[in-house]
């Protein structure tokens, strides 16, 4: 069997920024809506102002999200998911939905090995 690493394994460096732990969050919270670093901050529990702009800055360089708006200006920089960006929707969805659906299997499996 051939894995798809070891087949294009310059998709690893591609597909990396998708796999962080925060990025489903920011992108599932854009999905409806524009939001300033602070709405995000405030809606993503536990995520630091460090890591938000790190994740947000690699989402923007990918085209994953739309920036506009400039602080100098007095209006806040708003994020919001670019045509790229909502293409990626429907996986997320799939991972929450698989997560939701085993979640209690999951839970078990993981109180079991500790």
């Amino acid at each position: 069997m051939t894995y798809i690493c070891d087949e294009k394994k310059h998709l690893r460096n591609l597909a990396s920024p998708l796999l962080g732990k925060w990025i489903p969050f920011i992108i599932l919270n854009l999905e409806n809506k524009a939001c300033t670093f602070a709405e995000l901050e405030r809606s993503i529990e536990g995520i630091s102002r460090k890591v938000l702009a790190e994740n947000l800055h690699s989402l923007v360089n990918m085209g994953l999200l739309s920036k506009k708006g400039a602080p100098s200006t007095g209006h806040p920089v708003e994020y919001s998911l670019s045509e790229l960006g909502l293409s990626v929707l429907p996986v997320f969805y799939n991972l929450k939905k698989w997560l939701v659906d085993n979640e209690e299997l999951l839970r078990n499996n993981l109180a079991s090995n500790k």
